[in-house]
């Protein structure tokens, strides 16, 4: 049966991070880890199983648990009589893992993350029924749970999941995946994770709607830096704990490899941090029979990710979860450059107005602006109303997300003269992802050094003979 405690799951395994991974894990205090294994799809009338590559080393951070997973609806893909056949290919999967066991530490359970749903659960049962046969008597094997069984299916749905061990219910996360329930997993009787899914999500849909791929948090971040992508709030996408996007792009893109054409459009669903902090703690009150929180990250590395492990840790450990930008402002000869870094692991919302920088000149002496990484630019006079760049005292430089660790390129200010020596104020704005304002009054840049006049050269000594 599962322990009791926390558990994580990297989808693309613990890669070459793995070092800081293991590190996060043991500061976060996580008792399971869950680790790919196979990957499983329908061919013809069998089915392909996929092997997951191990880590490249053993880990000893916490006991692990081999997922095999499919990306379709597994339990509509069975057909009557053939889950003996469907078991016997993902046994011949999990044995290979299970042959270099070493290579992934003590592994304890095996986990399905195979799609089914309460009309499929009858042929899902019996494929587990027969793959518990199969695997070794000390692992135990359980599955994802995607909805949430009413009062009149749930005793149907325990007995023919008699052979599985616990759940992870999807409690948190995007789209229909995420519609279990605590109060319904609870009701089945079986320990069970409460699993929490933060990572955003992208349909990619051509010009003519067809659906080409769907996009993870590392596209995300690529199409909010690139000038060349229109971004809107998609109200179509509202739903509670979910902000929705609509990304179009006005000419070619490649999005962190995705190769996006004009006409295209990508309609983002992204998790609500805020949402998620409230879950971690409202979720638990009260279930008998919840194991701990499992938390689902997607990406190889925290460089793919917006919400990142190590601002989980953070979470988990009480911290304070607000990014850290640290803005320098630098007059030069005929401009002032700007530039902004994100030192912590924490990002911002996706929003087109609350994450900026303002910097302050001369009045009348903006020529130009160029935005370097800033995502784009508005100006004001001193009390704060849009103007003309030739009226303007102030320019804003608007950056849509803040991602974690993000050093944004330099933007610059073109003056017609030379700054002034008090030359130039600057303040900042941003909204965390984890709901929290972060904003700062009027900076004032560190003074520039008084220029020293160069000593005078002694003199010359004649030497008279």
């Amino acid at each position: 049966m599962p322990g009791p405690g926390d558990a994580l799951w990297l989808t693309a395994g613990l890669g070459p991070d793995q070092a800081n991974a293991e590190s996060v894990m043991s500061r976060g205090g996580f008792s399971h880890l869950f680790l790919p294994a196979a990957r499983v799809a329908r061919e013809g009338a069998g089915w392909r199983v996929e092997p997951a590559p191990a880590p490249p080393h053993a880990t000893s951070a916490a006991p692990v648990v081999l997922v095999v997973a499919s990306d379709s609806d597994f339990g509509a893909d069975l057909s009557e009589g053939s889950e003996e056949a469907a078991a016997g290919a993902i046994e011949v999967g999990i044995h290979r893992a299970l042959a270099q066991r070493s290579a992934f530490g003590r592994v304890e359970g095996i986990h399905l993350d195979l799609p089914f749903s309460p009309a499929s659960s009858e042929k899902f049962g019996k494929f587990a029924s027969s793959l518990k046969r199969r695997i070794p008597a000390d692992l135990f094997l359980t599955c994802s749970l995607r909805f949430a069984p009413g009062e009149e299916e749930r005793e149907a749905l325990v007995r023919r999941l008699a052979e599985i061990d616990g759940f992870a219910a999807f409690v948190f996360g995007v789209g229909e995946d995420a519609a279990a329930t605590p109060i319904a997993t609870d009701a089945l009787g079986k320990p069970w994770w409460a699993c929490y899914a933060p990572g955003a999500r992208g349909d990619w849909q051509d010009a003519s709607g067809a659906h080409r791929a769907t996009l993870v948090e590392k596209h995300l971040m690529a199409l909010t830096n690139d000038p060349g992508v229109a971004m809107d709030n998609d109200l179509a996408l509202h739903v509670d704990g979910v902000s929705g996007f609509l990304f179009r792009p006005t000419s070619a893109v490649d999005a962190a490899g995705a190769q996006l054409r004009e006409g295209d459009r990508v309609s983002f669903q992204v998790p609500l941090v805020s949402e998620l902090l409230y879950r971690f703690g409202a979720d638990l009150v009260g279930r008998h029979l919840v194991r701990g929180r499992l938390i689902v990250l997607d990406g190889a590395s925290d460089s793919e990710r917006v919400f990142t492990l190590a601002a989980l840790s953070d979470v988990l450990l009480g911290r304070p979860v607000v990014p850290d930008l640290h803005v320098e402002v630098t007059p030069e000869a005929s401009s002032v450059r700007v530039r902004a870094e994100n030192l912590s692991v924490h990002a911002s919302v996706v929003s087109r107005t609350t994450n900026w920088v303002e910097v302050e000149v001369a009045s009348g002496n903006i020529r130009d602006v160029q935005v370097g990484g800033f995502d784009r630019y508005e100006v004001f006079d001193p009390e704060g109303h849009p103007v003309t760049p030739g009226r303007a005292t102030r320019v804003r430089f608007y950056e849509t997300l803040i991602s974690p660790r993000e050093k944004i390129a330099d933007g610059s200010i073109l003056l017609r003269a030379k700054p002034p020596l008090d030359c130039c104020r600057f303040r900042q704005h941003l909204i965390a992802a984890s709901g929290t304002e972060v904003a700062a009054d009027w900076n004032a840049p560190p003074p520039r050094p008084t220029p020293t006049a160069a000593p005078k050269p002694k003199p010359r000594l004649k030497h008279v003979r």
